[in-house]
């Protein structure tokens, strides 16, 4: 029976470096070319996801902003997407510098906004300071807090019904997308289309964001990396991201190469 591969990318597909190894891209090919889907999920918004998807790999859309749009992968033309309303980022805005945290982003059209040089966290990603209440839009993809302290989970019961958060990067971001949106929902808004039964997908992953999608899946795998929680629901255990874990477990279950 032909499989779905779900791919996180950082911490699952990509090595610390931001790299895809050239083992893992020829076994994901292979895989492919068994009739097999290969598909990426990630927080990472497209402009990003599109630049890390190996370019062999670039036949499927891409789920981005932890679900809330999925992309097509020739262009970056939104398939699917479910956005925060302005209103809302409004008052995620007030409940996050009433808690304490002042180092906000946000999402809007594949373009991160922050009020704060965001290089401590995503490094030399572009970043347009502003000041985030006056700007002008509609809606947003997804708003981010950043902090060097663990973020506290009490936060997360504050926000409006409309968005929910997740605590990821080792607590010190804090992702809020629309309620509606996760990975898990984005693979189903596909999986018909594509004729594939959830029984049929393998998901892997390492954060937070994964959860829902390797618990769901028909088969969910979770690096040595990983946290705990996910390696606690997961049906397996594969190795780091640093040692070709996905290659590794694709090999043995998929290639039956040993």
């Amino acid at each position: 029976m032909k499989k779905l591969i779900v791919l996180d990318l950082d911490g699952t597909t990509l090595r610390n470096d931001k790299t895809v190894s050239d083992n893992t891209i020829n076994t994901l090919l292979d895989v492919r070319d068994r009739g097999n889907t290969i598909l990426f999920a990630t927080a990472r918004p497209p402009r990003d996801a599109y630049k890390y998807v190996p370019e062999a790999l670039k036949n499927n859309p891409i789920i981005c902003y932890n679900g809330a749009a999925v992309v097509s992968s020739n262009d970056l033309d939104v398939i699917y997407e479910k956005q925060i309303a302005k209103n809302d980022v409004l008052k995620i805005l007030d409940i996050c510098e009433n808690f304490g945290y002042n180092q906000l982003s946000i999402e809007v059209k594949d373009t991160l906004y922050s009020n704060f040089d965001t290089t401590p966290f995503f490094g030399n990603a572009k970043n347009e300071i502003k000041d985030l209440r006056q700007m002008e839009y509609k809606n947003a993809y997804k708003v981010i807090i950043c902090s060097e302290k663990l973020i506290d989970e009490k936060i997360l019961k504050l926000f409006p019904k409309t968005v929910k958060g997740v605590i990821t990067d080792k607590k010190t971001l804090c992702q809020i997308m629309n309620a509606e949106s996760s990975k898990w929902i984005a693979i189903n808004s596909l999986v018909d289309k594509m004729g594939i039964k959830k029984e049929n997908i393998i998901a892997f992953g390492d954060d937070v964001n994964d959860l829902e999608m390797i618990k769901n899946a028909g088969t969910g795998v979770a690096m040595e990396n990983a946290e705990e929680q996910l390696k606690e629901i997961a049906d397996y255990i594969t190795d780091t991201n640093e040692n070709d874990g996905v290659a590794k477990f694709l090999k043995d279950k998929i290639l039956k190469i040993k």
